[in-house]
C-alpha cells in the first residue's frame, strides 16, 4: 500500500494527518540545514579571539547578532547588558523557529485521531440502526475507520514528538554555546 492508496481509501482525518506529517518532514529538513549552518558558525566562532575578527564569520543570523552587539554604543553597563540579553533572546527565537509548530502537531495529532475515532463509532452505530445487524460489512467499515484514524493520529504524534524534543535539545545546546562565546568575546572587549 502506497501513500496514494492511503490518501484515496481514507477519510478526511487521515488526509489531514498525512498533511501534518508532510509539514513535519518539511520542517525537519529546514531545521537540519539550519543546525548544520549553526554548527559551522560555532566552529568558526571558536577560532575568533575578539570582536574585531567578526568578518571571518560566514554571513548569517549569528554574525549579524555579534556585529550589532559590537556596534552598540551603550551609555551604561546596565543598558549594554540589557541589549545583549535581548539579542541573545532573539538568537534563541531564531534557533527555535518552527519548532513550536512541530510540538503543536505532536499534541493535536492524537486529538484529531480521536475525533476520527468518534466519527467511525458514529458510523458503526448508524450501520447498526439502519440494517439491524444484517450486514456486517457496514459495521466492519466503521471499525476499520476507528482503528485507522486512531493509529494515524498516534503515529503522527510519536514522530512529531521525537523531532520536537530533538530540535528543542539541539536548539538550547546551540544557544548555550553561542551565549558562552558571546560573553567571552564581550569580556575580551
Amino acid at each position: 500500500m502506497n501513500i496514494i492508496d492511503i490518501w484515496v481509501e481514507n477519510d478526511w482525518v487521515v488526509k489531514t494527518l498525512l498533511i501534518a506529517l508532510g509539514i513535519v518532514f518539511i520542517i525537519v529538513f529546514e531545521k537540519v540545514y539550519q543546525y548544520y549552518k549553526a554548527h559551522r558558525v560555532l566552529k568558526k566562532l571558536e577560532t575568533i579571539k575578539d570582536m574585531d575578527e567578526l568578518s571571518n564569520l560566514p554571513d548569517g543570523f549569528a554574525k549579524e547578532t555579534l556585529v550589532e552587539i559590537n556596534k552598540f554604543n551603550a551609555k551604561s553597563e546596565t543598558l549594554f547588558n540589557s541589549f545583549v540579553g535581548v539579542k541573545l533572546d532573539m538568537y534563541e527565537q531564531y534557533m527555535m523557529k518552527y519548532v513550536t509548530v512541530v510540538g503543536v502537531i505532536a499534541i493535536l495529532a492524537p486529538m484529531l485521531g480521536l475525533i476520527g475515532t468518534f466519527i467511525g463509532v458514529w458510523h458503526v452505530f448508524d450501520g447498526i440502526v439502519d440494517i439491524s445487524l444484517s450486514d456486517p460489512s457496514v459495521i466492519a467499515r466503521g471499525i476499520k475507520e476507528v482503528i485507522v484514524d486512531t493509529m494515524s493520529g498516534l503515529i503522527v504524534a510519536v514522530v512529531a514528538m521525537i523531532f520536537y524534543k530533538s530540535f528543542e535539545y539541539v536548539s538550547f545546546k546551540n544557544v548555550s554555546k553561542f551565549e558562552e562565546k558571546v560573553y567571552k568575546l564581550i569580556r575580551e572587549k
